[in-house]
């Protein structure tokens, strides 16, 4: 009876270890500098976060996305006076034709991977919701000549043990967008 008690408890203690792996299958693309100083442009255009297809129509995910492009707006417009958002949609349909080179910077973050465990679901679940995990390359482009300047990556997590009632994960979202922030600041 020993060891079978000990086996269930072997077992179910591998499931739960188990259960809580997030797989990581994409990788952030390499941080280089920007061709251009990004101070030169008069005027910057951020597009929302676009997810990633196998992400996009997930309530958490969008959540998550939506709450990057508030961090990324609030802290990009301290930098940018004159920061102009737009939707996706929005900057597929706008041309910039009509300015000159490096008169617009457009930024256009691309979530890659996104794995997003809120705090209802950390309550419920506990560990075995998994970690929490955003990568995210965020192209910098010249909008007149579409011209990519740079297209740095970043990558954040919040692990499964360590996520008490989802702030980690909350923190994660906007640790992302300090990246961005950051990348900004180090290349004006």
């Amino acid at each position: 009876m020993k060891t079978y008690l000990k086996t269930v408890i072997m077992a179910v203690s591998v499931l739960f270890l188990a259960s809580c792996a997030t797989q990581i299958v994409e990788t952030p693309s390499r941080v280089t500098p920007a061709t251009v100083k990004l101070s030169t442009f008069k005027k910057v255009v951020l597009v929302d976060a676009e997810l990633a297809p196998n992400y996009a129509g997930q309530g958490a995910n969008e959540k998550a996305a939506k709450k990057i492009n508030e961090h990324l707006q609030m802290k990009l417009s301290g930098i940018f006076s004159d920061l102009e958002v737009v939707s996706v949609e929005e900057s597929k349909a706008k041309s910039y034709t009509q300015y000159s080179n490096n008169e617009v910077l457009v930024i256009k973050p691309y979530i890659k991977q996104i794995k997003f465990i809120g705090g209802a679901a950390r309550f419920w679940a506990g560990a075995m919701a998994g970690s929490s995990v955003v990568i995210m390359d965020t192209a910098f482009l010249d909008g007149a000549s579409k011209n990519q300047l740079s297209n740095p990556g970043f990558e954040r997590s919040a692990g499964a043990y360590t996520d008490a009632f989802g702030i980690a994960s909350n923190r994660m979202l906007e640790d992302v967008a300090y990246d961005v922030v950051n990348y900004v600041n180090s290349n004006m």
